[in-house]
C-alpha cells in the first residue's frame, strides 16, 4: 500500500439549477495577496482523518485538525509566495520524472503508480499537483534556509571531539515531538499559559495517552499532522536541545518540557538503534549542469540539458560535452567527473537521482538550486570510513542540526510578517 500523501483541491462555486446564486464556497484566509478557500481546507481536513482513520488512529476533535490543517495551508501558501519570487517553478516533465521515481521505488511504472492510486480512493491530478508542491516547497526551503547555515572547520573539529561527536556513527534516535510554540516576546502571562499546557500534555502522556493524538491535539510543530514523529536521524543530526535529553532516553520514554525561544517542547523516543557500521557505499558519478544566466532563462538551459541528454544517449562523449557545455567549473574540465560521492554528500535532488540511476545509465534531466542536471554512475564501491569522511559527515550532522533550528525560525519570521486574516 502507498503510503497516503494529503491533497487539496480547489472547489469552484457554481449557479443553482434554479437561476439562483448560491454561496457554495468562502474564504478561509487571506494570505497576503492569495487566499485559502473553505473547501480547500474542508478537502484538506477530509483527507487528514482519512489518513488518520486508515492508521487507526483515535480522532481529535475535528475543531483542532482543522485548526492544525489551517495553519499548514497558511505556511504553505507563505512559501510558495517564495517560490514564485525566487523562479522556482517545477514543470510537467519534471514532475513526471519525480513521480517515476517514487513509482520506481514502489515496484511500479508510471501507468502502474497512477492506477494504484486510484485504488487507493485518491484523486490522481490532485496527487500530482500535491507532489509538485512538495518539491516546490522543498526547494524553496534547501535555499533559503541553506543560505542561513555557515559550518566552519573549528566547529568540525570541536563536534568529533565532543562526546556527541563520538557517537556519530553509533546511535540512531527516532523522535516524536510536540512544541507549545511562544510568539517572540512573550509575556510572563502568556510564559505561564503555554508552560501550564506542556506540564499538563506531560502529565497525560506519562498516564498512558497515546502520543500521535496528542501532538495532533497540541502541537504546533508542522509535523503536528504526523503525530509528532521526526523520524530517523543519526544522534548527531537532531539539534542539541533534543539530543542532549534524547541520548540517556529508552524507547518509550518521555522528556520535557524543554524551555527554548521557540516555547515548551516535549519528546518521546520512539525508537534508536546503535550503527556500528564502518562501511560506506560510494557512487563514481559524472554529470553536466546548465544553469540559468542572464541570456539564458530556466526553460532554455532545461531544454539544452534534454538536447545533450539525448546526444549522450544516442552515443556522444558525455566527457567531451560535460568539457564543452556543463556550468560546473569545478568538474568540467574533468569532463563531468565529481570523483567518489559518499550519500549525504550532495543535495538531496542530487543524491536521489544518484540512487537511484543503475550503474552505467544516465538519470533523468532534474533541477537542484544550482540549475539542470543529469548524471551518470560509473561505478560503485564499498570503503571504510576515512578522516575524511567523518569530517564530511559531521559537517553534514552539524548542517542538519541547524537546518532544523533555522527552518523553525524561519517559518516563523515569514509568518510575523505577512498579514493573514483568517475567517473561520
Amino acid at each position: 500500500m502507498i503510503k497516503r500523501l494529503l491533497i487539496c483541491a480547489l472547489l469552484l462555486p457554481s449557479l443553482a439549477l434554479a437561476g439562483k446564486m448560491e454561496v457554495l464556497d468562502s474564504i478561509a484566509a487571506v494570505v497576503n495577496d492569495d487566499v485559502i478557500m473553505a473547501s480547500e481546507l474542508d478537502q484538506r481536513v477530509d483527507d487528514v482523518m482519512r489518513n488518520l482513520q486508515a492508521d487507526d488512529q483515535r480522532m481529535p476533535p475535528t475543531s483542532v485538525i482543522r485548526s492544525q490543517v489551517l495553519d499548514r495551508l497558511i505556511e504553505e501558501r507563505l512559501q510558495l509566495e517564495f517560490a514564485t519570487k525566487m523562479g522556482i517553478r517545477v514543470d510537467d516533465t519534471s514532475l513526471n520524472e519525480a513521480l517515476s521515481g517514487i513509482a520506481r521505488q514502489n515496484g511500479f511504472n508510471l501507468e502502474e503508480f497512477a492506477a494504484q492510486v486510484r485504488s487507493d480512493g485518491l484523486n490522481w491530478a490532485s496527487f500530482r499537483e500535491q507532489i509538485r508542491t512538495d518539491i516546490t516547497l522543498n526547494q524553496v526551503r534547501q535555499r533559503r534556509v541553506g543560505q542561513r547555515i555557515r559550518i566552519s572547520d573549528r566547529e568540525v573539529d570541536r563536534f568529533l571531539e565532543s562526546e556527541l561527536g563520538k557517537q556519530l556513527f553509533v546511535n540512531e534516535f527516532r523522535l516524536g515531538h510536540i512544541l507549545i510554540q511562544l510568539p517572540d516576546g512573550a509575556s510572563p502571562e502568556q510564559v505561564s499559559v503555554a508552560e501550564k499546557e506542556a506540564n499538563s500534555v506531560v502529565k497525560e502522556l506519562r498516564g498512558g495517552a497515546e502520543f500521535k493524538s496528542m501532538a495532533i491535539s497540541h502541537s504546533d510543530d508542522p509535523y503536528a499532522l504526523k503525530g509528532g514523529d521526526l523520524g530517523w536521524r543519526p544522534a548527531a543530526q537532531w539539534p542539541s536541545l533534543f539530543s542532549d535529553e534524547a541520548v540517556n532516553m529508552k524507547a518509550g520514554d518521555i522528556a520535557g518540557p524543554i524551555r527554548s525561544g521557540a516555547g515548551f517542547h516535549i519528546l518521546k523516543m520512539i525508537d534508536r538503534k546503535g550503527d556500528e557500521q564502518k562501511i560506506v557505499e560510494q557512487y563514481h558519478v559524472r554529470h553536466i549542469l546548465l544553469k540559468p544566466t542572464t541570456i539564458r532563462s530556466p526553460d532554455e538551459s532545461r531544454n539544452l540539458a534534454r538536447k545533450l541528454h539525448d546526444r549522450v544517449a544516442n552515443g556522444e562523449s558525455m566527457e567531451a560535452l560535460a568539457k564543452e557545455y556543463s556550468d560546473d567549473p569545478g568538474s568540467a574540465r574533468n569532463g563531468g567527473e565529481l570523483g567518489w560521492v559518499s550519500t549525504g554528500e550532495m543535495v538531496p535532488e542530487f543524491e536521489k537521482q544518484m540512487l537511484e540511476t543503475p550503474t552505467g545509465q544516465l538519470s533523468n534531466v532534474f533541477e537542484t538550486q544550482y540549475g539542470w542536471h543529469f548524471l551518470r554512475v560509473d561505478e560503485t564501491r564499498n570503503t571504510d570510513m576515512s578522516d575524511e569522511f567523518r569530517r564530511l559527515k559531521a559537517r553534514q550532522a552539524l548542517q542538519q542540526r541547524r537546518y532544523s533550528e533555522e527552518l523553525q525560525t524561519w517559518l516563523r519570521e515569514i509568518r510575523e510578517e505577512a498579514y493573514v486574516d483568517i475567517r473561520v
